[in-house]
């Protein structure tokens, strides 16, 4: 069975622009989220960078004060694992919004402890060496929560950009091409419907026209031959024999 031509219309024309319109407004809303995506993701990675940098001083100086206490309270550990019961740095994770994507934000919160047993340890100053070694390493655990929580939004970020960037290049390379094609297509079988037209319609007059000419002709050769002149017929074709009378009411 031979395929059948499809003709399209005016209204599908239509639909077809109403979807490029479409097509073309959300491939910008996607294009200016991928932007301000990867601006954050720059800033992002530039903070861990950053950060990271910062974290080979602060180690040295939170080992080394560690050091300075074990010299002057001996090994502590163990005394301090069965003197405190509760860590005083607390970890809370919440949530910031960066161009409709949902990062997740780690904050440090700090609970004053019990520091007289700090001054019970050692002799000779340990107490106040193991509270330095302490704020070094609240110092070092807060970058590293801080570290975390940039590497949890960079990990998010990237598969978002991804998913977006695939997004925004299939309405770039492929719907909206497609939409464009379709378009260009009915634009063109409508051009050639219209060209159709014209020249049928002009093929119709052309062969009134013949018809007219050739009823002159014949009714001069029957008033040459009879010498009857008849009457021109009117719009319609009637001669004035053939019309009704008028109806007087």
């Amino acid at each position: 069975m031979l395929n059948q031509r499809v003709i399209p219309s005016r209204s599908q024309l239509q639909m077809w622009k109403l979807k490029l319109a479409g097509a073309k407004k959300g491939y910008d809303l996607l294009k200016r989220k991928l932007d301000g995506l990867k601006k954050k993701f720059n800033e992002i990675m530039r903070q861990i960078l950053l950060t990271k940098m910062s974290m080979g001083g602060e180690m040295g100086e939170a080992l080394f004060a560690l050091a300075e206490a074990q010299w002057g309270a001996g090994e502590f550990g163990k005394t301090l694992a069965d003197t405190v019961k509760r860590a005083s740095l607390q970890v809370q994770i919440t949530q910031t919004n960066a161009a409709g994507v949902f990062l997740p934000f780690f904050q440090c919160r700090y609970e004053e402890g019990d520091e007289s047993m700090l001054k019970q340890l050692g002799l000779g100053g340990g107490g106040a060496a193991i509270s330095k070694c302490k704020d070094r390493f609240h110092r070092l655990i807060k970058n590293l929560i801080v570290i975390a929580g940039y590497q949890m939004q960079f990990i998010t970020l990237d598969e978002v950009i991804k998913i977006t960037s695939r997004r925004v290049n299939a309405l770039e390379n492929v719907v909206i091409p497609r939409v464009q094609n379709n378009i260009a297509y009915i634009i063109k079988e409508l051009d050639e419907m219209d060209r159709e037209d014209f020249f049928r319609l002009k093929k119709v007059q052309e062969k009134k026209k013949k018809h007219i000419e050739q009823e002159r002709v014949n009714r001069e050769k029957h008033e040459a031959e009879t010498g009857h002149i008849a009457e021109p017929a009117d719009i319609l074709g009637m001669t004035a024999e053939e019309k009704d009378e008028d109806v007087i009411f």
